[in-house]
């Protein structure tokens, strides 16, 4: 087969492959030699083993949605798999931290070996309560649930569960049901009390991943998303993410910002960004009128409990001391 053949080939690949939202796999030794050069002269990467994509295209794609491409593929190549933990909430369309995004988490059965490798974690799981989105076999949206909170930090776990619950894609009621019919479940307790704490008024990821980190600090948020009037402009409202309400009775507010706060114009409504600090500002002081004191956290603080901490003690942020 000629060059111009190889590369016609190729295209085909690359149409089909983005065409269905997967990965290409190259079968035929042209095409893998064609890939190969590809890949070496930067226009296409290899995205897991076996795996490529045009570059340009790849790197167009959400993290979360890089993931579904892969496994989409690694679906049809192993039919008989069923993804599950955080692999199965994002196929799920559930809200996931692009940090637990990797490596795929698989469920097999108890009686098979298999063998963790970089990219692939496999989990023995006996009644993995399979279900099928998008021609890919994964987990029920509960037992989905149940491993995430099993597997995966306090922090990450509950971005999902507080999504599904927004969603009304479960109610926590059977959630909690559902844990107590498993017959065979490691850490139960500790689980339960995972999935105890979500609480669909989340807004988003970053504002479960915060409450959570909060709760390990002994910080827990008594309050979410409190709406509180305004008093420059009646009729409005100002809501902040998490309220405390201090052993005297003061009351203080905690706000998770982010850059795409001011930067995002989704998000600023055009605004510039002075316009938007400015508003800030004003909001800030309303609340204060109201009685309502801020403490401002950021994403970055979230990896810094040290800082963290002394800037929710400096708001006098009711604590919780341990073994209380």
């Amino acid at each position: 087969m000629g060059e111009k053949e190889q590369h016609h080939s190729l295209n085909l690949l690359i149409a089909k492959a983005q065409r269905e939202r997967c990965c290409m796999r190259p079968f035929w030794d042209t095409d893998i030699k064609v890939v190969a050069r590809r890949v070496r002269q930067g226009s296409i990467v290899r995205v897991h083993r076996g795996l490529y994509a045009v570059k340009e295209y790849w790197e167009r794609l959400d993290p979360l949605e890089q993931v579904r491409h892969i496994m989409r593929s690694l679906g049809r190549w192993h039919e008989q798999w069923v993804f599950c933990g955080a692999s199965a909430a994002i196929m799920h369309g559930l809200e996931c931290s692009y940090r637990q995004s990797r490596p795929i988490h698989v469920a097999v059965g108890k009686s098979r070996r298999a063998k963790n490798q970089a990219t692939i974690r496999y989990h023995a799981l006996t009644d993995s309560d399979a279900v099928v989105i998008d021609g890919v076999k994964v987990t029920s949206i509960q037992r989905t649930l149940v491993d995430c909170a099993a597997m995966m930090p306090l922090r990450y776990a509950l971005s999902p569960i507080d999504a599904a619950l927004r969603q009304g894609r479960v109610s926590k009621e059977l959630l909690l049901a559902y844990v107590d019919s498993l017959p065979m479940l490691r850490d139960r307790e500790r689980v339960r009390a995972v999935l105890a704490m979500g609480d669909g008024r989340s807004e988003n990821g970053g504002e479960s991943e915060c409450r959570a980190v909060l709760q390990e600090m002994g910080f827990p948020v008594h309050r979410l998303q409190v709406e509180f009037p305004c008093r420059a402009h009646p009729g409005r409202v100002h809501r902040v993410d998490f309220l405390w309400v201090r052993e005297d009775g003061t009351l203080v507010a905690g706000e998770l910002d982010g850059v795409c706060k001011f930067m995002d114009p989704s998000m600023t409504s055009g605004r510039a960004v002075k316009q938007v600090v400015d508003a800030e500002r004003e909001r800030q002081e309303c609340l204060r009128r109201s009685g309502v004191d801020t403490v401002r956290m950021y994403y970055s603080d979230l990896d810094n409990p040290q800082v963290l901490t002394r800037r929710l003690e400096e708001a006098r942020v009711p604590r919780r001391m341990p073994g209380t």
